[in-house]
């Protein structure tokens, strides 16, 4: 008997693979450092552990609960969207789910149609065009440049908008690019998805997560009856809870019921004790992250600052999140690493032979790139690219 024809449409999580690949790596002795995982190196604040073993002890939450989320949690997402994000929402436009990965799928699956467009700029998160197609609707890809900072513009969309296009993926700041748009540019885009009644599925986990500047407001504050906006969040990067896996869609009523109707068939309710630990992280206010982001900060700066010495490697200064893209294709062409075509074939040589593990551009469908995450320690940080460094010197 055969599978479902979806195995040959939807890929691995690429992002794991490299993950997966230096794990093993390292369980052979290697000296891997990893430069591939998306979470935080701190541990989730010390507060919300107390609370989630107060509140194991309670046999209520050894219980089912409602499907949408818990209402202490919920009603702290509204005080908080409210306090933070200039969302003004009620309980019922919350939906908590199973990590931003399934609001992120919930979401489209409540949306999309058999055959709907949705367009996605690339760089992109590796989630968006799998979760499209496991949802029955088309990905079409936003092409962007290193020349205009990885930034969409509406004469883009206005060329591939179609009478399919359904909904346009946004985040900013950005997953794999670390840019930022900037209020205007954000306001822009936002103008064209309303004037053409089209959806914005904007992901918000990084907001919090901004070292110069302002993060892009919401398209939640322009659209408040929430007719065209669907906002992604999450405890996972700013509250460093990854783990946890508690995410929450905020968007009209109309489709938060239909996702409940979703979750209800999928997973039902999120864990009690894991919607605890994002009330108490919530409740307890950004203290923690701001220690975090002091420590990003300076990776982040020492980072620029050694890719700006590594010859033919070009940066975009990044603003936000916890990643860097640098622009590697000079080393992709055949002629400097004898096999290296793309940069599959580089991040595969760099882990191969000097144990550092990047993620390949194409993951985020542009090659030619690599993204570097600095959520790691300062010393692995530190160890990681002077190896990079030496890597490339090595070739001359």
């Amino acid at each position: 008997m055969q599978i479902s024809k979806l195995n040959e449409l939807i890929t691995p999580s690429g992002t794991m693979a490299i993950s997966n690949k230096a794990r093993l790596l390292k369980q052979q002795g290697k000296p891997v450092v990893g430069f591939g995982a998306g979470e935080p190196d701190f541990p989730t604040p010390n507060y919300v552990i107390k609370d989630v073993q107060i509140a194991a002890e309670d046999p209520v939450n050894h219980k089912y609960s409602p499907v949408a989320g818990l209402d202490i949690l919920k009603d702290e997402i509204v005080r908080t969207s409210d306090l933070y994000s200039g969302i003004n929402i009620q309980n019922d436009n919350v939906l908590v789910s199973n990590g931003g990965k399934q609001a992120i799928l919930t979401a489209f699956l409540s949306i999309l149609d058999q055959g709907d467009e949705v367009l996605i700029p690339a760089p992109y998160w590796t989630t968006y065009p799998e979760a499209v197609k496991i949802s029955g609707g088309e990905p079409v890809i936003v092409d962007t440049s290193f020349e205009d900072d990885f930034k969409i513009s509406t004469s883009q969309l206005d060329s591939l908008k179609t009478n399919k296009t359904k909904i346009l993926v946004w985040v900013s700041p950005s997953n794999p690019t670390g840019v930022i748009y900037s209020k205007k540019e954000a306001e822009d885009i936002y103008q064209w998805a309303f004037e053409n009644d089209i959806w914005i599925l904007s992901d918000e986990l990084y907001e919090h997560l901004v070292y110069e500047g302002t993060t892009s407001p919401s398209p939640a504050q322009y659209d408040t009856d929430l007719k065209n906006t669907i906002v992604i969040n999450g405890v996972a990067k700013a509250y460093s809870m990854t783990g946890w896996r508690v995410g929450w869609i905020i968007a009209n009523t109309d489709v938060i019921n239909m996702a409940k109707k979703i979750q209800s068939h999928a997973t039902s309710n999120v864990s009690n004790l894991s919607q605890i630990a994002a009330y108490s992280a919530l409740k307890n206010g950004l203290g923690e992250t701001e220690i975090m982001k002091k420590s990003f900060n300076r990776r982040r700066m020492f980072a620029i600052e050694e890719f700006s010495k590594i010859e033919k490697v070009n940066l975009i200064k990044p603003l936000g999140a916890f990643y860097l893209f640098p622009d590697i294709s000079y080393y992709c062409n055949d002629k400097v690493i004898p096999g290296v075509n793309n940069s599959i074939d580089f991040c595969n040589w760099l882990l191969d032979e000097h144990y550092i593990a990047f993620v390949p551009g194409e993951v985020f469908g542009k090659n030619g790139y690599l993204r570097c995450s600095y959520a790691l320690s300062d010393e692995n940080l530190k160890e990681g690219l002077e190896r990079f460094a030496k890597a490339i010197k090595s070739l001359k």
